[in-house]
This record gives C-alpha cells, structure tokens and sequence, in this order.
C-alpha cells in the first residue's frame, strides 16, 4: 500500500453512485474509489495497524487485568 505524503482532508461516500472520494490537503493527491476499491484499501489498513499493534498488544506488560 502506498500512501501519498499528505494529511487526508475529507472522506465522503456518494449516496447516489456509493463511490468514496478522498480529499487531500494536496490536492493532486484527490481521488475517487469504487465500493469494492475502498473495501479492499479498509482491509489492508487493517492488516497494517494490527501488524504495526501487535507487539504492544501482546506484551503483558501493556495489557494486564
């Protein structure tokens, strides 16, 4: 997954087509995703932060009852 260097904006989903568009502060970065594009692009960012979280989520140390 590649990430344009830029703070993301607005999400906002189109009611009517269901497309998702991605403002960006830079806007040549903008761009607009099919539903299925932006499901995939949710599930690999998933993947990503709980792969990025999982050995602080697994450290006892952090996460103790």
């Amino acid at each position: 997954m590649n990430l344009p260097n830029s703070p993301v904006k607005k999400i906002y989903e189109c009611r009517s087509c269901g497309h998702v568009s991605i403002k960006f502060w830079d806007s040549h970065y903008d761009r607009t995703y099919s539903k299925e594009e932006w499901r995939v692009i949710l599930e690999e960012g998933l993947q990503a932060l709980k792969k990025i979280l999982r050995p602080v989520s697994e450290d006892p140390k952090f996460f103790t009852n």
